[in-house]
């Protein structure tokens, strides 16, 4: 079967909405990714594993698998006990998939642990597909639940857990990448650093912006005029992408990427996003799940750590961004998944979008 390399982020602002795959392949990767992970497959993976990282005895043998949580878009995530005790989490890419984001992805969270993040330690890395025929990474859990799962009726918790969110989001800026846009994964893996594609930010929020417009001009999300509008805006704004040292940027902090043990946030997930930008982005990107008064519980966080810019021009234009490349996914994602739920997202994606269309007076 032929090999689907993801490992190239050039020219993309969400790999999932820019890669260039047939639907057969879309299917492959995002709905059938659970298929033939049987036990024995899973044993061997955490004993070849473990034993990699210089593991012996009872710490590379599985007494407990608890399931594959079938969460996310492209990994299998799986929460395992040893016969040790020891719990880990093994992260599995689909089968003929290459991943080209693990070595980031642990030098993020290795960084960001610095600064007091709350993450888990990469244990494993193998991207080599020579002994096991997937990618996969096995990590330390950490302790908690998905804040999705947390019963947040009580007001007082959700505001604590998303001011302690906001908060994190500020340390996590604390780490200061060179270059812009989605880091290296080669250069990660042999010098431990995080290098950014791009020499400038605008580099990245350009990033396959014509395709994202062309395609939703395509499928009738958006007219003619309105795309001409959009291009008209980001080439005129300039000054807005403007950056001199970005900064570490998360990408998709949101309840279902962290996890809380019902007091605080335990845990900030899943770095396979991050990048290298200005900091409103962060901002920008969690205004598209929550509105008031989370947003303004997440500043308030966020301040608690470092001052942030107040500039709405910026935080509409960032937004608009991330809801052109969103709509494009969402309508692409349609073709294989016509759910009600995926239907719900589309009108909501565009509502979203009217309302920064209202602001810039589109």
């Amino acid at each position: 079967m032929k090999i689907i390399d993801l490992s190239n982020r050039d020219n993309m602002f969400y790999w999932q909405t820019n890669r260039l795959l047939t639907a057969e392949e879309t299917k492959r990767i995002f709905l059938e990714r659970y298929e033939n992970l049987s036990e024995d497959l899973i044993e061997k993976i955490i004993n070849y594993g473990m034993k990699s990282a210089g593991f012996r005895g009872k710490n590379t043998r599985i007494d407990k698998s608890q399931g594959i949580i079938k969460r996310g878009s492209v990994n299998s995530v799986i929460p395992i006990i040893l016969q040790s005790e020891k719990k880990v989490v093994l992260r599995i890419h689909p089968k003929n998939v290459k991943n080209g984001y693990f070595w980031v992805e642990k030098t993020a969270t290795d960084l960001a642990r610095k600064f007091d993040v709350p993450t888990y330690k990469t244990i494993f890395i193998d991207d080599s597909q020579k002994v096991i025929p997937h990618d996969f990474m096995i990590m330390s859990a950490v302790k908690g639940k998905p804040m999705q799962d947390v019963d947040l009726s009580n007001k007082d918790l959700e505001k604590k857990l998303v001011t302690e969110t906001g908060r994190y989001a500020a340390l996590i800026h604390q780490v200061k990448p060179k270059g812009f846009g989605f880091f290296l994964n080669q250069l990660a893996k042999e010098k431990k650093g995080l290098q950014g594609q791009y020499k400038l930010f605008k580099d990245h929020i350009f990033a396959a912006l014509y395709i994202d417009l062309r395609y939703l001009v395509d499928n009738g999300v958006l007219n003619k005029n309105q795309n001409k509008t959009i291009e008209s805006l980001f080439n005129k704004s300039d000054d807005l992408m403007k950056c001199k040292q970005g900064s570490l940027i998360h990408n998709d902090i949101a309840d279902w990427n962290e996890l809380s043990d019902g007091k605080s946030v335990t845990g900030i997930m899943d770095w396979d996003e991050c990048f290298c930008g200005d900091r409103l982005m962060e901002v920008a990107a969690y205004s598209l799940f929550y509105g008031e008064p989370r947003l303004t519980w997440f500043k308030e966080g966020y301040s608690e750590v470092n001052k942030l810019e107040k500039n709405e021009d910026k935080f509409q234009l960032f937004k608009l961004r991330y809801l052109i490349s969103k709509m494009h996914l969402r309508k692409k994602r349609s073709t294989i998944d016509p759910s009600p739920t995926m239907k719900q997202n589309i009108v909501r994606g565009i509502q979203a979008m009217e309302e920064v269309f209202d602001y810039f007076g589109f």
